[in-house]
């Protein structure tokens, strides 16, 4: 059994559903992978949780409710360095908003946890897409690992299909279909609604944020897609490189039109090269999808990827729908990658 220390940073909609999940899955982690997944201690703005130590085993209490707040003072004098200096190694969680202007604060958090050894697992995209070489040379220097399914796509297992599924085979361009809020509103429109009523429904269900400019606009997308990238070809795109258009403007019409022509209407992301010793580029932008496109008849919240390879033809994986609890189920599987071998 091997006993595993986890700081998890940020506590919004995907902090929460990982903690949740953490306790959910506490048991069936011990028993399956004999792993003893240890949450220390929770980071965010307004000050620290810290649920054990070296010298007191964990609070029960704190795996039976479902608001932490009506349990614990969080106490601002706590910081992240002081988590990583109590208990030396472990896994840092980074749940924080992707900021794609300055990569913070997660760029600060990463730099913090592998300066110090640690493992790190984000949903964080912004310091990975912003400044992409950093981070993995430092990894590699303190010979820790960064992973970043909850970043790419959460519960759709992108980089596990493209880093493992694939290896030994050349790739030679990836396509995806990775925001569920954009798919979400797609799909709507094409039953009927209008672009801003299947936004306000997708914020009623909790698929899209109160601020969806990221999603709507492509950036999330481009996001998603440049870390695949990066990860999958070894490449060091960066967010600025990329060119994205979002569904922004789309209309009933356009719809409609589409309707006519027998096509199917997404928001897809493109990484390829117009030639084997040509740059990697990104492209994100409305595409007109033939309906036997793998792509085509994925809808609502779920999202596809599809690489196409030099020896095993193109591979697709759709599902993984939109939510926290995917994002929080992708980390966990980050995890336990790490340690777990079978």
């Amino acid at each position: 059994m091997e006993k595993i220390n986890i700081i998890l940073v940020g506590f919004g909609r995907v902090g929460q559903a990982f903690f949740n999940l953490l306790r959910e899955k506490y048991d069936y982690c011990r028993a399956r992978y004999g792993l003893e997944l240890e949450l220390r201690g929770i980071v965010r703005n307004k000050g620290s949780i810290l649920l054990s130590s070296t010298q007191r085993v964990m609070t029960p209490a704190y795996f039976l409710t479902e608001d932490l707040d009506t349990l614990a003072d969080w106490i601002p004098s706590i910081t992240l360095s002081d988590f990583l200096e109590e208990f030396g190694s472990g896994i840092v969680v980074d749940c924080t908003p992707s900021n794609l202007e300055n990569g913070e604060p997660g760029f600060t958090i990463m730099k913090a946890a592998l300066e110090k050894g640690w493992h790190v697992v984000t949903a964080s995209k912004g310091a990975l897409v912003l400044r992409p070489g950093e981070l993995q040379n430092l990894s590699k220097e303190k010979n820790v690992l960064i992973k970043a399914s909850g970043a790419t796509a959460a519960a759709l297992p992108t980089l596990d299909v493209g880093l493992n599924s694939l290896a030994g085979a050349t790739i030679q361009a990836i396509e995806g279909l990775l925001n569920g809020t954009c798919n979400y509103i797609l799909t709507r429109m094409n039953e009927g609604l209008s672009y801003d009523q299947a936004l306000e429904e997708a914020q009623e269900k909790g698929i899209a944020e109160r601020d969806p400019s990221l999603d709507v606009g492509g950036w999330d997308t481009a996001a998603k897609m440049i870390l695949i990238a990066n990860q999958v070809l070894g490449t060091e795109i960066r967010l600025s490189e990329a060119i994205v258009r979002g569904i922004v403007g789309i209309t009933p019409e356009i719809i409609e039109k589409t309707r006519r022509l027998d096509k199917v209407l997404k928001l897809i992301g493109k990484c390829d090269r117009e030639s084997y010793d040509a740059p990697w580029k990104v492209e994100v932008g409305l595409a007109l999808l033939d309906r036997e496109h793998p792509l085509a008849g994925i809808n609502e919240a779920n999202k596809g990827i599809i690489f196409y390879t030099d020896t095993m033809g193109w591979v697709a994986v759709s599902g993984g729908k939109s939510d926290p609890r995917g994002a929080a189920a992708a980390l966990l599987k980050d995890i336990i990658s790490i340690y777990w071998r079978a």
